[in-house]
């Protein structure tokens, strides 16, 4: 067998390129945050945070899980989508920008990710594109606990029996009025996804849903079992988003 020199080569440069990219980054940053482009949108990305430096740094973050969503929602057409931890606005913004829905609610308890996701929205002129709910979704509405992630993790905040801070909850249900309408919605709220389900059988009854939900192994089989109850089929996996509608989407 021939030694191929750039076969050799092209992991090394997948490790480099983002390891240069980050000393740029810093290098550029003031206190810790840069502007970086991604997708033809601009973010406020924390270089001290993990899904920020996703963003940041790899060209191909979530990029097979937008190209499913993107599809569906033209094939299909959306009416609005929600994104249920929201987080710092990536999914939100790039909806929004690809004008594939009319209306967008972006949903983030954590106070750290919703200044940086209003930031998001405000560098990429969608302040009347894109409405902010500053509450945790879950089963029912009230204050819930919630345990709030590490400063360089602030994307695994999450609601947590006996937590040391309460915050205020509310349903899908209740967040989303109306009916008879086509609604694309993408759950991440790292492992209250169950009890988030739980709180949209309304919602579920009186539209067209397709949904994109992170759901990790030891869970997916109960997401999937709740979801048939409502009339959801599992159409797809990308790692660990899990896609289901209860109307023909395939």
């Amino acid at each position: 067998m021939k030694f191929n020199p750039m076969k050799h080569r092209i992991p090394v440069l997948k490790r480099l390129v983002p390891s240069l990219k980050k000393r740029v980054a810093r290098a550029r940053s003031l206190n810790g945050f840069c502007l970086r482009k991604s997708n033809g949108a601009v973010f406020l990305l924390n270089t001290g945070n993990f899904v920020d430096r996703q963003i940041a740094f790899y060209e191909d973050f979530e990029s097979a899980q937008l190209a499913y969503l993107f599809a569906a929602m033209r094939r299909h057409g959306c009416d609005l989508f929600v994104d249920v931890g929201a987080n710092i606005g990536f999914y939100s913004v790039e909806v929004a920008l690809a004008g594939l829905a009319p209306r967008i609610l972006a949903i983030e308890p954590d106070p750290r990710n919703l200044l940086q996701l209003g930031a998001n929205i405000l560098v990429n002129r969608l302040v009347n594109r894109i409405t902010v709910i500053p509450k945790a979704v879950s089963e029912r509405a009230g204050t819930v606990s919630f345990r709030p992630g590490t400063d360089s993790s602030t994307g695994q905040s999450r609601i947590a029996e006996g937590a040391p801070v309460r915050i205020e909850g509310a349903t899908l249900d209740e967040i989303i009025p109306g009916r008879d309408q086509r609604l694309f919605i993408k759950m991440d709220i790292e492992g209250h996804e169950l009890a988030a389900l739980r709180g949209m059988r309304d919602c579920a009854s009186r539209n067209r849903i397709f949904l994109q939900v992170e759901s990790f192994p030891a869970n997916i089989a109960e997401v999937t079992s709740a979801l048939a109850q409502l009339g959801m089929t599992h159409l797809k996996q990308i790692g660990d988003d899990h896609y289901f509608a209860n109307f023909p989407a395939r």
